[in-house]
Formats: structure tokens, sequence, C-alpha cells
């Protein structure tokens, strides 16, 4: 069962999303946000430093959810990719708001990548995440005709050249 602070920032989190389909993401306020979500105007300070943190926490929820579904653990490449095509809505979203970066800190995690890493670990985790972010805003730019399938294959081929 989730508590009352786990429903809040769902509700929190889903509310700036629909808000985001309809206003900028920078004029959308605090009080929007939880007009639209029905709650208090105190529970986003409860919850919440700013709106980046509120859109950091959904794409962290929607990305640890998707984790589970990965078919090949070991392909990233591949279940970004896919996590890409099946959630073009909220990544829509983000380039609207031209706030795409924030899915790096998602791609890292799938990298295990941590601060205290050692520095060679640390560089080649980020050098791979904004590899594949990289070709995911490339793919995502050019209308996302290939499938994740393919974008795969293509990710390995670039990988050997």
């Amino acid at each position: 069962m989730e508590s009352k602070s786990d429903l809040s920032k769902k509700y929190i989190a889903e509310a700036l999303i629909i808000l985001m389909k309809k206003k900028k993401y920078t004029s959308i306020t605090n009080k929007d946000i939880t007009d639209k979500a029905g709650l208090s105007h105190i529970t986003i300070y409860r919850n919440f430093k700013n709106k980046d943190e509120i859109l950091r926490y959904y794409l962290n929820d929607i990305f640890e959810k998707w984790k589970v579904e990965w078919n090949d653990q070991n392909n990233i490449a591949y279940n970004i990719f896919t996590f890409f095509q099946k959630n073009k809505n909220i990544i829509e979203l983000l380039y609207k708001a031209n706030i795409q970066y924030f899915l790096i800190d998602n791609i890292l995690s799938c990298l295990d990548y941590k601060k205290e890493d050692m520095n060679i670990i640390a560089y080649s985790k980020v050098t791979v995440a904004y590899l594949i972010f990289g070709w995911c805003d490339e793919w995502y730019k050019r209308g996302m005709v290939e499938t994740p399938e393919e974008m795969s294959k293509l990710f390995e081929q670039g990988k050997e050249k």
C-alpha cells in the first residue's frame, strides 16, 4: 500500500504532465500543479524543491517501471530505444520544453553510475550514456522512423567503426 506522501507525489507528477500538454513548461506554476492535482499548495513544498525535481521524479518512476519489462538486460541501447518509442508522448513533452537532457540521468542509472565510481569507470559510463542519448536524440529529430531493433543494430554497427 502506498503512503499518503507517495500518492501526493504521483498526483503532483501526473498533474505536471497534464499541464505540460497544455501550457509552456516555464509558465507552469506550483499553484497550477497543486490545483490540477487537487492538493493543498503546501503539499508540493513538502515533497519537491521545484518543477524540475517533480519531472525527474516522474521520469525515474516510469523508467524504473519500464526496466522491469526489459527483454535483454545486456542491451541497454535497445531497451532505451524501446523506452523512447513506448513513451514518445512524454519524450515529445520534454523536447517541447527543451529539457530532453533530463533523460541522461535515467540512462546513467541504467549503467549503474555512481558518483563514487573510480574515475575511469565514471568517465566510461558517462561517455556511453551520452552516446546512447545522442543516438536517441537524433532518432527523435529524424521522426523515429526506424524500429528500436533497427536502431539497436545501427548502434552496434556504429560501435564497431
